[in-house]
């Protein structure tokens, strides 16, 4: 119940939609009810063809008045004249029937599609409020699968939600009720035998939904490799590691055969279990009530019994419904609670609320501590930058410098230690307001499937009058020599993941897009490691113009990067163990000359 009451908390903002759907539910149970009881008449008018009512005895009771005043009608107009108006009227109920459960599903669609496109949407801005660690320990693949699959499941159960609250009890009470007042007797006969089937459902049911979960994660799982492979299709070739790869999406692809399979048998099977039992109970009703309609025990004639066992024939299909609904609502509440461990995910802090002001003085490191696990990678660290100058980091690998670069853009927080930006701690300031002073480029130039415009000025609107300044950011970035060449220039596809530009011409777009934002702060992140030589001085003379009167913090393994930086600072272990320019360094002979000479700093 705790379930139902959590999917039935979605469905607060289309009451109105609700509320339609449920008049329609009543009215179609009614409108039901007289084409099943339809059979009555037909009954009367084929078997007693009409007969006459000063013949009969009196009525005494409510069904026998009825049946008199009916006897008299086809009496009175004949009995094919009768048959004529009933099947008129079975086809008016019909049509009418058939509208309303138009309209029922109509509102019905509206609720489960509304549900599903609030939670895509509540999701997708969540994942944009996660912070950086959170898509560290996460697969990609899984969140994927999160946002599709299980969205789905959730939309199904939303419709399970609606037949077990909204639309079966009614059809199911309607019954009742209808039967209670043709026979109660028999039907307290009857109804003692449904629970059986409601304890063999509820049996089935409490395995299926560990089942589920254990299927949507592994389904996680396969589109995580699906999504890597994709990712990195050259690499897996390049090594011939196509086998191995097959082989791991072969195994993950046969656990979830296995856990489908058994979630499939457990599902499929309430509609079995539901139906015998139903049909059974009708059996044993029909030799019971058979027996006191021959011995004229049941205040029914055989007529209004078989109307009776007409009636109590759709239970079965409101029965099954409510169970099928049960189902679905135990595989999407499984689904719900993945949803919901993004959803209820700690989001990144942004307590400060001070708007920034341009850099005036300085950026400084206080003893700043960091580590992604419990042990540190960066360790007392403290350093300044001035304003203007252009420091760079160097350093081995692991060193801490891709982490101080990432401390300083606030994708994460310092363990201990202070960040000061011309001496206030930069979490004090609104996040929004902070990284505009930020422009980043990466060695992996990230580029989406859109326009090169859109990649520079990520999504503003691009009319005449963005077009000088996209024009400068361009050309300063050495870009615009080849998007001139392009078909539709700057509305031309870059592809997906900038497929359709050389690594040189991606880097050039994301040095145009920092150049575009026009930063006061520069992250510059192993920006030309990945270059050949040819577009390195293509990109090395954009950068040049790109950190101009700019603060500028530089990570970098080429030594034409570093050695006109005002400051170098060379990081070993998380520590600052040298520091200078680069004349300095080389004199002094420590780790920085090691460097260099072993050529870890390339030319």
């Amino acid at each position: 119940m705790k379930r139902i009451a959590e999917l039935f908390s979605y469905l607060k903002p289309y009451r109105g939609n609700l509320l339609l759907n449920i008049l329609c539910n009543v009215l179609n149970a009614f409108l039901s009810l007289f084409t099943f009881l339809s059979v009555v008449p037909f009954l009367r008018i084929l078997f007693q063809g009409g007969a006459n009512s000063e013949e009969q005895a009196i009525p005494e009771t409510e069904i026998e008045r009825w049946s008199s005043i009916f006897d008299a009608y086809v009496q009175e107009v004949g009995a094919a004249q009768a048959l004529i108006w009933i099947c008129v009227g079975i086809v008016g109920i019909t049509v009418l029937k058939n509208a309303v459960v138009y309209l029922g599903l109509y509102s019905l669609a509206t609720i489960r599609t509304g549900v599903s496109r609030d939670l895509r949407q509540a999701v997708y801005s969540k994942l944009m409020r996660l912070p950086m660690n959170w898509f560290t320990e996460a697969r990609k693949g899984d969140a994927i699968s999160r946002m599709t699959n299980d969205l789905m499941e959730i939309e199904f159960s939303i419709i399970g939600t609606v037949e077990i609250l909204f639309k079966s009890p009614i059809a199911l009470l309607v019954s009742l009720g209808t039967l209670f007042y043709l026979s109660w007797e028999l039907t307290i006969f009857s109804v003692l035998f449904l629970p059986l089937s409601g304890y063999l459902i509820s049996r089935i049911a409490k395995s299926l939904k560990h089942a589920a979960r254990r299927g949507k994660e592994e389904l996680g799982g396969l589109i995580s490799i699906l999504e890597e492979t994709l990712a990195g299709i050259r690499v897996v070739k390049a090594f011939h590691a196509e086998e191995k790869f097959q082989r791991r999406f072969a195994a993950s692809n046969e656990r979830f055969f296995h856990l489908m399979r058994r979630l499939y048998k457990r599902e499929y099977l309430s509609s079995p279990v539901s139906e015998t039992v139903s049909l059974s109970v009708m059996a044993v009703l029909l030799w019971f009530g058979g027996n006191l309609v021959l011995k004229g025990e049941s205040g029914l004639s055989g007529d209004w019994f078989i109307g009776y066992l007409v009636v109590f024939s759709q239970l079965i299909p409101p029965a099954r419904a409510i169970s099928d609904g049960w189902f679905r609502i135990q595989k999407g509440s499984a689904s719900l609670e993945r949803v919901e461990e993004i959803l209820n995910a700690e989001e990144l802090r942004n307590e400060g609320n001070q708007k920034v002001a341009a850099l005036s003085d300085s950026i400084r490191f206080e003893k700043v501590n960091f580590g992604y696990t419990d042990e540190l990678v960066l360790k007392d660290l403290s350093f300044t930058v001035e304003k203007g100058q252009t420091v760079a980091l160097v350093g081995p690998s692991g060193s801490g410098k891709t982490t101080l670069i990432n401390l300083l853009a606030r994708f994460y927080r310092p363990q201990q230690g202070h960040i000061l930006w011309d001496g206030i701690d930069i979490e004090s300031f609104d996040l929004m307001s902070f990284r505009k002073q930020l422009g980043l480029v990466t060695q992996e130039s990230m580029l989406f499937n859109t326009t090169i415009a859109q990649n520079i000025n990520l999504g503003d609107s691009f009319d005449g009058a963005q077009l000088e300044k996209l024009e400068a950011a361009a050309e300063a970035a050495n870009a615009v020599e080849f998007i001139s060449t392009m078909d539709g220039a700057w509305e031309s596809g870059v592809g997906d993941g900038g497929g359709r530009l050389s690594g040189g011409q991606r880097q050039r777009i994301s040095i145009a897009r920092a150049l575009y934002k026009d930063p006061p702060l520069l992250l510059l992140d192993e920006a030309t490691s990945a270059l050949d030589t040819e577009s390195e001085v293509k990109v090395q003379e954009a950068i040049g113009r790109l950190m101009e009167g700019r603060t500028s913090v530089v990570v970098a393994h080429r030594l034409s990067t570093v050695r006109n930086a005002d400051v170098i600072l060379v990081l070993d272990q998380g520590q600052i163990a040298e520091q200078g320019t680069h004349d300095e360094l080389m004199h002094r002979k420590g780790l920085y000359h090691r460097l260099v000479t072993m050529q870890n700093l390339q030319d």
